[in-house]
């Protein structure tokens, strides 16, 4: 597995666009693949916040497999909670296999490197917290988003 910048693969920018908004299209006030490949575009930092990785699969032609973000105002009504993992994703053939588990991790990695010592992120499905909470993450705050409850959680770096 390689971990790289979608920077160094804007050409993937349409292909991740697409993957958001079948993932998370119904949760935008505003859903259209054009927004969501403005907000990609927003994310082609190497060097600072807000920066997109892209997950290849090197044993199988180099696949792109998922991708993850490392944001610094993702948290609705909470922008000071920073740097927050958003986005994580893994293509439905290579799930339960801990990928997502060494996107944390390399995001985690990513953050203390910037000097961060916490780590946030936010839920809406209604299940997947758990999962988080299994990899060490808590929950500090429940809100509600539009129509949609959130869970925000955090972990040490």
């Amino acid at each position: 597995m390689k971990i790289d910048y979608l920077a160094n693969h804007q050409h993937l920018i349409p292909v991740i666009a697409r993957w958001y908004f079948d993932t998370w299209g119904k949760f935008s006030e505003n859903p259209s693949i054009e927004n969501v490949k403005i907000r990609l575009a927003n994310r082609l930092n190497t060097d600072k916040l807000d920066i997109c990785f892209l997950c290849f699969d090197d044993d199988c032609n180099n696949e792109l497999i998922g991708t993850f973000s490392l944001r610094q105002k993702d948290i609705p009504h909470n922008e000071d909670l920073c740097p927050s993992l958003s986005h994580l994703l893994v293509i439905e053939k290579y799930r339960r296999q801990k990928i997502g588990e060494t996107f944390i991790n390399y995001a985690k990695q990513q953050a203390k490197n910037f000097g961060f010592e916490k780590m946030y992120l936010y839920t809406i499905d209604k299940t997947v917290h758990l999962w988080y909470e299994r990899l060490g993450w808590k929950i500090i705050k429940e809100d509600v988003v539009g129509k949609f409850d959130i869970k925000i959680m955090e972990t040490n770096l």
